[in-house]
C-alpha cells in the first residue's frame, strides 16, 4: 500500500483504527488495538503490543500476544476490513464451543483468518510454529480444531490492501 493502513484517514475518523474502534465499541465489552508498538498512534486506546519474544512481527505473533494477554476466547478483526458488522461476530460466537480452537469467517471469495474467534487452546500450536519461524495463520488452522462459518455477503469482507481499494472503501461509506 505504501503507507500504514492503520493510520489512514477514514470517514469522519482521523484514522482507520479509530473508525473501527468507534463503530464497534457499542457492541463489545472492551476493544483493544493489537500493534507492534503503540508509539505510532496519537490517540488514547487500550493497546496490546506484540510479545518481544519474537524478532519478526506478523499477525501470528500478534495473535499469540492477544491470547496470552487475555487467556479467554477473543474476537479478532484486521483493521483493513472496515465493513465487517457486529452481526458477523454474533454468528461466529453462536458457533463457539469447547471443542473449537478457531472459528473463522468465510465467504465465496476466501476464508478470513483475521475475522475470527480464537481460543487460548491454540497457543501451543502457535508457539510451535513460531519456533520454526512459520508465521502463516493457515498453518495454525490446519493443525487445530477449526470451524469455518460461511457468510453470503462478500462485501462485508472488503479488504483495503491497495490504494484503489482504499479509495473504493471511502466511496462505500
Amino acid at each position: 500500500m505504501g503507507s500504514d493502513k492503520a493510520l489512514l484517514p477514514f470517514g469522519a475518523s482521523e484514522t482507520l483504527t479509530q473508525f473501527q474502534l468507534q463503530r464497534l465499541k457499542p457492541f463489545f465489552q472492551s476493544l483493544h488495538v493489537s500493534a507492534k508498538s503503540r508509539a505510532k498512534f496519537n490517540f488514547d486506546a487500550s493497546f496490546i503490543e506484540d510479545t518481544a519474544s519474537y524478532q519478526e512481527h506478523s499477525p501470528l505473533v500478534a495473535l499469540l500476544s492477544i491470547l496470552e494477554y487475555f487467556q479467554i476466547p477473543v474476537c479478532v478483526l484486521s483493521v483493513d476490513t472496515p465493513f465487517v458488522t457486529p452481526e458477523v461476530f454474533e454468528t461466529l460466537y453462536a458457533n463457539l464451543n469447547d471443542e473449537t480452537d478457531a472459528l473463522v469467517a468465510t465467504s465465496s471469495s476466501s476464508s478470513h483468518q483475521l475475522c475470527a474467534i480464537y481460543s487460548p487452546s491454540i497457543i501451543p500450536v502457535i508457539r510451535t510454529l513460531l519456533e520454526r519461524n512459520e508465521h502463516k495463520i493457515r498453518s495454525v488452522l490446519a493443525q487445530s480444531r477449526t470451524r469455518f462459518v460461511s457468510f453470503q455477503d462478500d462485501a462485508l469482507f472488503f479488504n483495503v490492501n491497495h490504494p484503489d481499494e482504499y479509495e473504493e472503501a471511502k466511496r462505500r461509506l
